[in-house]
Order: C-alpha cells, then structure tokens, then sequence
C-alpha cells in the first residue's frame, strides 16, 4: 500500500505554529526589513528623525504580518485578542512601569527652561512610529515567535527562547551605527523589560496591553531624550532603567516558575 496519501495528509493537517522553517522564514523576512530600514535611514540611530522616519519599514512590517497572520494563523493564538478576566496579577508591572515613565516625561517637559523651543509636532510624529514599534515587536516577539517556541519547547524554554531573540533583535541598531558596548546594553536591557511584557501577555492571555504599553514607554524615554538634548539631562530620566530593571528582574523570576506545555494564549 503506498505511504503518499498519508504522508500528504499529515502534511496538510500539521499545525502552521509546528512547521518550523514556515515561522523562521516569516521571521528573517522581517528582519531583513528591519535592517533595510536601518541600513537605508538618512539619520543616525542616535537622532530623533530616524525614529520619524522608520515609520515607513514599520508600516511595511505591519502589513505584512497582517497579510501573513490572516493567511495562515488563528489571531488568537497569537495574543491577538481582548484580555481575559482577572488580569491584575499581570499587568500591573506594565502598568507600574509605563505610569512611572510617563509621570517623569510629564514632570521633565514641566521643569524645562523658560523660553526652551519644543518641536511638538516631532513629538506627535515619535508615538506615530512608536505606537508602530509596539505593535510590530510584540506581534513578532510575543506573539508568532512566542507561540511557536512555546509549542516547540514548552513555556519556560518558549519564553526565554522568544526574550533572546527579542533582545538578538536589537543588535540590528549595530548597522545604524549603535557602538558595540551600548548594543550590548540594550541586549541586556530589552531582555529584562521584554520579561515585563512578556509576563503581562501571558497572565491575560492578551497582547493588547503589553503593546500599548510598549509603544507609550518608548515614546516616552525617545522624547524625554530628544528634551534632554535641548537642556541638561534630568534626574527623572533614571526611572525608566530603574525601576524597569527591579520590574523585569521580579518578571523574570515569575516566568522562570513557569513549567508545562500548553499554548500561551490558551486556545
């Protein structure tokens, strides 16, 4: 008897998470459009008009992962969905992290000299693109890759799996010009705080509020740097990495107790 028909019929019934080189091959598309948009960026990584201006790569991200999670994954699956009940447990280190960020960019633009000249509209444009980076990376990091490493290797590994790929992600900053040591920073940073979002979209079952969260707590730290540029640097610029790092390191003790097999997002 031949084996074809069989063999076909597993084929077409295998889960589109479980197929590997489906979710890898999605993944290094995306970064390479990453990298081109850095690598094509008129601006240093440095400058606030490289952040303006990468809306246009995270447009294009954002299309295609719409295209491409619409074609061949359920949404939910991928933290794409409303939060379930009972999320305080979750959330309220995002929720903590990105109220404390936002009250010192409040308190810093407050404090600023008389007579400063503050491009608002720059401003307006930054959480335009970031609103986009907090979609995008989350949709990616926390969600395909998430989901699929999850179902590859179980929680724990599928958790700590998608925080290095996600902090691997950053490195790209190298190609806009990052030096060395401060790549290896934001490696180490994104890590930790990527255990804050990551801790909230597991515990809601949501990507919803650890995508607003991110994009607001880069918008915050981006232009509280674009302020700092203007004056002095201010001592609330040291609540992001602070109180991020004390957050994240209490997030990645949390994720580390995780254990079983089961889909992140419980469907």
């Amino acid at each position: 008897m031949s084996t074809l028909p069989a063999s076909s019929n597993a084929l077409a019934t295998t889960h589109p998470l479980d197929r590997r080189w489906l979710i890898w091959a999605i993944f290094f598309v995306l970064m390479a459009i990453f990298l081109a948009g850095e690598l094509l960026s008129p601006f240093p990584y440095t400058d606030t008009r490289f952040v303006v201006a990468y809306v246009v790569t995270e447009v294009i991200v954002s299309t295609l992962l719409l295209a491409v999670t619409l074609m061949l994954f359920v949404p939910a699956e991928l933290g794409l969905r409303l939060p379930g009940r009972g999320v305080a447990g979750s959330v309220w280190p995002v929720l903590v992290l990105v109220g404390a960020v936002l009250t010192a960019w409040v308190v810093m633009r407050v404090q600023l000299p008389a007579g400063t000249q503050v491009d608002n509209t720059q401003s307006l444009l930054v959480i335009r693109t970031t609103l986009l980076v907090g979609l995008n990376e989350e949709w990616i990091f926390r969600g395909l890759l998430l989901a699929a490493f999850c179902r590859w290797w179980g929680l724990r590994r599928g958790v700590f799996s998608a925080l290095v790929a996600f902090s691997a992600f950053h490195l790209l900053n190298l190609a806009a010009g990052v030096a060395p040591l401060s790549s290896l920073f934001q490696f180490a940073n994104t890590f930790v705080l990527g255990a804050i979002f990551a801790y909230a979209a597991l515990g809601s079952r949501s990507l919803l509020v650890s995508m607003l969260g991110h994009a607001l707590y880069d918008f915050a730290v981006v232009d509280m740097n674009s302020l700092a540029a203007l004056t002095a640097l201010s001592p609330t610029m040291a609540v992001a990495p602070v109180l991020g790092w004390l957050l994240g390191l209490w997030c990645l003790y949390k994720l580390w107790q995780l254990r079983g097999h089961e889909p992140p997002y419980g469907v």
